[in-house]
């Protein structure tokens, strides 16, 4: 297979789903484009994860799948035929990005040999002997195996100069001075894997009290009430700003933040792939397959009996918003965290 994709192919690239599973997948983009350079990559994501791509620079074109009316969709469905690949490669397994690269009609439709809709490939890759064990580790050996070498794999995120530019202009417009030092506090998670409210509220009046940094609050697409509920909890002594935009935006702002607190989900891969220190707050989830891969990230864990656990094993007080293995992180965990991954607020 290896030695059939020519230097120049049109290669496409399907990678739907969550923003998690897009920051895991850039970690190929690179060494495609360094194995072949004469090619031509394509990237196929959907709406939420289509700012974490547009800016690679060893992305050719990003192409967005929105779901629409049928016409709509068969319009789509068109420009992958007229686009003429010479690769499709499905690294989402699921129906639509099996269907996706059946309808390209490319030369090869490459995807995972025991995926459940491998009939719809033409080439099978069975990378079992690699023994893939987190997600970025499966990406990963799917493309080893077209020849593609790789060295030390790390999902990064370009934050382009207008990224850049957007974010200092939203500070300005909330009279927050970009220069001066600030953290994010990120909320947001579900019922059943929510940490307290009054420990952020915390972590916020900690850093702001001893080290005068600024506090910034954010959250994703219906999240409000959860920022609501943590401000509920701040002394009137701390000041905050709470900003909510497009991915992209918050991404260029969270670029120069000191570091960021959050749960595990989308927001935190892409955080801590733009180099960003990262504390990752995680309870049901399995930090060992799902753990932020950047550097500078840490997790914070507490492992009990009934751990990992899935909906249906989890204990009633979780699904009524006290997670067990969650509020049994300290404020004091969190903090000695932050200051292991920024020395600079060592000693105080």
């Amino acid at each position: 297979m290896k030695d059939r994709i020519k230097p120049d192919a049109k290669i496409l690239l399907i990678k739907l789903r969550s923003i998690g599973d897009v920051v895991y997948n850039t970690a190929v983009y690179s060494p495609i484009k360094k194995h072949l350079p004469n090619s031509r990559l394509t990237v196929l994501v959907e709406p939420a994860s289509y700012g974490i791509v547009k800016n690679h620079p060893d992305v050719d074109e990003v192409l967005c799948f929105r779901k629409g009316s049928f016409f709509e969709e068969v319009k789509f469905y068109l420009k992958l035929i007229l686009n003429r690949y010479d690769v499709a490669i499905d690294m989402h397994e699921g129906t639509r990005g099996a269907v996706m690269c059946f309808l390209s009609f490319a030369r090869f439709k490459i995807g995972g040999k025991f995926a459940r809709r491998s009939f719809l490939y033409n080439t099978k890759i069975n990378f079992s002997d690699l023994k893939p064990a987190i997600p970025l580790d499966y990406q990963v050996a799917l493309i080893s195996k077209l020849g593609v070498p790789f060295e030390n794999p790390q999902p990064i995120i370009h934050v382009s100069d207008v990224w850049r530019k957007s974010a200092h202009d939203l500070l300005i417009s909330k009279k927050v001075d970009p220069e001066k030092p600030y953290c994010i506090i990120h909320p947001g998670a579900r019922k059943y894997d929510q940490w307290q409210f009054e420990k952020f509220s915390e972590i916020a009046e900690y850093f702001f009290t001893h080290f005068n940094l600024g506090i910034i609050l954010t959250c994703g697409p219906g999240e409000f009430d959860q920022v609501e509920k943590l401000t509920q909890c701040l002394s009137k002594k701390v000041p905050y700003t709470f900003i909510s935009t497009e991915l992209s935006v918050l991404l260029g702002i969270t670029a120069s933040a000191k570091f960021v607190v959050c749960h595990n989900g989308g927001y935190m891969h892409a955080a801590s792939a733009i180099g960003t220190p990262v504390a990752a707050l995680f309870g049901l989830t399995d930090y060992r397959i799902w753990k932020p891969l950047g550097e500078k990230s840490v997790v914070l864990h507490k492992k009990i009996d009934c751990w990992p656990c899935t909906s249906k094993t989890m204990k009633q007080v979780c699904w009524d918003g006290k997670p067990e293995c969650k509020e049994l992180i300290s404020t004091e965990d969190v903090i000695i965290s932050i200051k292991k991954l920024c020395p600079e607020f060592l000693g105080k």
